[in-house]
Formats: C-alpha cells, structure tokens, sequence
C-alpha cells in the first residue's frame, strides 16, 4: 500500500499525541562498506533482517498499530519483517526516502572525503539534495502523518539522514542517526518531543 498527498487541514492539536517509533532500516552491504546509498534502492542483507527481526520481537508489546516504510526496499523489507511479527498493517510513503546524493551514491565515505574535502553539504551536484531540502522534507513529511494517523502509535521505518533532519528541523539538534535497526522516540501533541528514553538500540 502507498499513500501520497498532503491532507486537508492543519495538525491536530488536540489533547490526544500521535506517538513515532523512528525506525532505522537493518543493514545493508552498502552500509557495512560506508558507501553512500541515497535513494539507490539497495536490499538487506542477512545481517539487517535478523537485526530487524530481533527489534520486532522487542517490539511487539508496546501498543504500536501500524507501520509506515519508506518505499526504497531496505525500508519496504524491513517494516514487513515487523509488520508480519506484529501482525499489523504497512503503508509506504515516498516523503521517507533517504536524502538524494546523486551522483555521490555508490561511492565510499572516504573516496567522498578526498574528491570533495570541502564536504557534501557544500557541493552543488545535479540529484543532491541540499541539507535544507532534506530538512524541509523531513518536518513535511512527519507533519503529514501526524495528520494522517492523529491520535494513533506510528511505526516509521525510515533512513538514517532523514532521521538527522528531523531533528535538525522539529528539535534544533545535530545528534547520529540511531544505528541500523535503531530506533529513537517521538510523539506530536501541537509540537514536537523526544519521547521518553531517546535512541533505543534494537541490536
């Protein structure tokens, strides 16, 4: 299932919070071998779905109703993974997708460091997604499932720079990514909080 658009209306900001569980996708070989991946459509690998598939079990208790994937695969694969453990429903929304590196997907952390020591943020590149873009995507994005899902326990199984521009843009902080199969804690009541505990490793 897909869902697109933005809904009519504004944020509820009812007494009623829409809580996240922001959800790092599992590992991929891209990942253990620090290359960029972007919106290049890359699988898990067996480590990821059994990392995945530990976090589900941790999972299952807490009161989440349903799940919202990014459409890239290792997102798509890793909500079915939980999904299927939780027995509920899955939705992907493009708004999730990792940042666009463009013509930096493939390429090694530090290939990029020694092309571009200036860093990407500073580069100008046809598909690379600007930090601030990222950002005003990122708080776009989970705006809308606020107002899609008011009131509602939200699994969002994303990636990790779409995970850093959230926080720069709904919290005003620099802080990683939780690592693969990772999870940090949010919720919306009219504003946005770091729900209790932060990042959670679900290594």
């Amino acid at each position: 299932m897909s869902i697109y658009g933005k809904p009519k209306g504004s944020v509820p900001t009812g007494p009623a919070p829409t809580s996240f569980c922001l959800v790092r996708h599992g590992t991929t070989d891209w990942n253990r071998e620090n290359r960029i991946q972007g919106c290049t459509d890359t699988a898990l690998n067996e480590e990821g779905r059994a990392e995945i598939a530990r976090l589900a079990l941790e999972l299952q208790d807490e009161g989440w109703e349903l799940i919202v994937t990014s459409d890239l695969r290792r997102a798509r694969e890793s909500g079915e993974i939980i999904g299927r453990r939780l027995k509920i429903p899955e939705f992907s929304y493009k708004g999730l997708r990792e940042r666009s590196f463009g013509p930096l997907e493939g390429l090694r952390f530090d290939e990029i460091k020694a092309k571009y020591p200036e860093g990407s943020d500073q580069l100008s590149l046809p598909g690379l997604e600007t930090r601030s873009q990222i950002e005003a995507r990122a708080l776009t994005t989970m705006e809308i499932l606020a107002g899609v899902f008011a009131g509602k326990r939200v699994l969002v199984v994303t990636h990790g720079g779409f995970i850093r521009a959230f926080f720069r843009a709904g919290f005003d902080l620099e802080r990683k990514a939780p690592p693969n199969a990772g999870r940090v804690l949010v919720y919306w009541d009219g504003d946005w909080h770091l729900g209790e505990g932060g990042i959670k490793n679900g290594c």
